[in-house]
């Protein structure tokens, strides 16, 4: 069974199991096809993580994240804001917000490590996608509107960003829906990274045209900062909730430890029942400790023992009451705290820059993978000849100490850009076992709502008794802490807004969610979601 949001990756994925790959393999193949069917959200110009579990228990995770280049600085983005680029968000669009791409490098280790088909193989499902093309969904339109409402703000990006205005945006007139779309450029340049191998990217002719065009447009990643780039193996943050295994992601992901912190803060809760109430407090505590604590742990000290301990969750859930605390910094951690993190008031961006997929195989192997380029288009930068869309993941960095990144959070200095750190982030990949074996495999894309996402279907599936369609379906509550609002993704059923008025919340008129991908194992088999609220559809044999 293959789970992601394109159908076309979907198939891609199968193709392979179906030839005989392993769930490895057929990740291969899935993310690639990615790149060419939501280039809007993933591809080669971007990383992620990836967490894989093999039939007989052992339990493996990838990071290859995007870092930082070896010229990025604290105070990059402070100085680049005050000089001639101060009409665009330098961390955000363009070539400085570029970091070192980890997405090639990944999927070439874990297929060297762990696949049995060879490179050439699995890339051959994304090379047809980009050659013979495929029609655009409404998802790619909202993202291609977003994109174009950039461009017009600052028009200098249709120069230096030439390559997405033209090809996805249509020079300016959006294409129309099922309007088919063909990369010939990305065509090539896959069908060189299949010859050549993953050196292509980082030592070879893309490279050397990467580092040229970083120059040529004020960025800062070399050929040395791609020939040195390592894909980093992790240890798993493991947690039990109820009668479950939670298997999910490290640092420098904060996605993990806030999950498995919120779960134990409503295990321990004394309210009964533990409604959506609860449920909004719980995140409140979670994301505060996520802005205050965490970072890449190569570089700062992150107390992820005490964050995900039973007994620190029981020192939360004591300040659960019927309505909400009266200080933001009432909520999380009472210690060593940073300094006061002020609210914010800007507009959260929709679901746009990042993918997730679930795979199992034959064998029982599971893989389930989160990658992104970040925000829609990524930096809207490319390597335009090679037609490969580069991430702004430096946005994720803390670039203006005491200011929220695109998607309003306010994050701690631990988090600031310096060379080789990876920017800290929401992805979630996880893995949930029952009596030792997987039971659902999940994840989401959406910013920070990718970690309320995945805390939402969990709670529908393994607490409240939904189906995995039921509950992936389902309205989704989100709150992060700052700004102090609840947001849903869709108009609330009107006895669930009122429980969550009357008990002291405000609700947000805009909407905002994420996207999950998921695969539960019942008495029937597998069975297979993609969120239809972005259009994919799962895939199984």
């Amino acid at each position: 069974m293959v789970a992601t949001d394109s159908a076309y990756a979907s198939r891609a994925g199968v193709e392979i199991l179906r030839a005989g790959g392993n769930a490895v393999d057929a990740a291969a193949a899935v993310s690639f096809a990615l790149g060419v069917t939501r280039p809007n959200s993933t591809g080669c110009g971007g990383g992620g993580f990836m967490i894989i579990r093999f039939a007989d228990g052992r339990t493996v995770v990838l990071d290859y994240r995007e870092s930082a280049p070896a010229a990025a600085t604290p105070d990059m983005f402070v100085r680049a804001a005050t000089g001639e680029r101060a009409r665009l968000s330098p961390s955000r669009n363009g070539y400085l917000a570029v970091a070192v791409p980890g997405q090639v490098a990944g999927q070439a280790e874990a297929l060297k490590r762990y696949g049995t088909m060879s490179w050439q193989r699995v890339l051959r499902p994304a090379i047809r996608l980009a050659g013979d093309g495929f029609p655009i969904d409404a998802h790619y339109l909202d993202s291609a509107e977003n994109a174009l409402g950039q461009y017009e703000t600052d028009p200098s990006l249709i120069e230096s960003c030439r390559y997405v205005y033209d090809l996805h945006l249509g020079g300016g007139t959006l294409p129309a829906l099922g309007t088919q779309l063909r990369q010939p450029r990305l065509e090539r340049f896959l069908e060189r990274l299949a010859t050549e191998g993953p050196e292509f990217f980082y030592t070879g002719d893309f490279a050397t045209a990467f580092a040229r065009t970083m120059r040529d447009h004020g960025g800062i990643v070399t050929v040395d900062d791609l020939a040195h780039y390592k894909v980093k193996k992790r240890e798993p943050l493991v947690g039990l909730y109820d009668d479950y295994t939670l298997i999910t992601m490290p640092s420098p992901s904060s996605g993990g430890t806030t999950i498995l912190e919120t779960l134990n803060i409503l295990e321990a809760v004394t309210l009964e029942p533990p409604g959506p109430h609860a449920f909004i407090e719980a995140m409140k505590h979670a994301f505060a400790d996520r802005s205050r604590w965490m970072a890449d742990t190569d570089f700062a000290d992150v107390p992820v023992d005490t964050l995900t301990s039973k007994a620190y969750a029981w020192s939360l859930a004591a300040r659960v009451g019927r309505t909400p605390l009266p200080n933001a910094d009432d909520y999380g951690s009472t210690q060593l705290r940073d300094a006061a993190i002020p609210p914010n008031k800007l507009p959260l961006p929709v679901d746009a820059g990042t993918s997730h997929y679930c795979i199992v195989d034959r064998w029982g192997n599971v893989v389930v993978a989160t990658e992104t380029i970040n925000t829609a288009f990524g930096s809207l930068a490319a390597v335009d000849e090679w037609g490969v869309v580069l991430n702004n993941e430096m946005d994720d960095f803390t670039t203006h100490p005491g200011r929220p990144n695109a998607y309003g959070l306010t994050q701690s200095d631990r988090n600031a850009p310096e060379p080789g750190k990876r920017p800290l982030s929401s992805m979630s990949p996880t893995i949930v076992l029952r009596d030792g074996q997987p039971y659902m495999m999940l994840g989401a894309s959406g910013g920070p709502r990718i970690i309320s996402s995945v805390l939402n279907v969990l709670r529908n599936v393994l607490h409240n008794g939904k189906s995995l369609p039921e509950a992936v379906e389902a309205p989704r509550i989100h709150h992060q802490w700052q700004p102090n609002m609840v947001f849903f993704d869709e108009a609330p059923p009107d006895n669930l807004e009122r429980a969550i008025s009357t008990s002291g919340h405000t609700i947000s008129e805009k909407r905002r969610t994420g996207i999950v991908q998921a695969i539960q194992r019942t008495p029937e088999g597998w069975v297979g979601v993609s969120d239809p609220r972005k259009g994919g559809r799962p895939s199984g044999y």
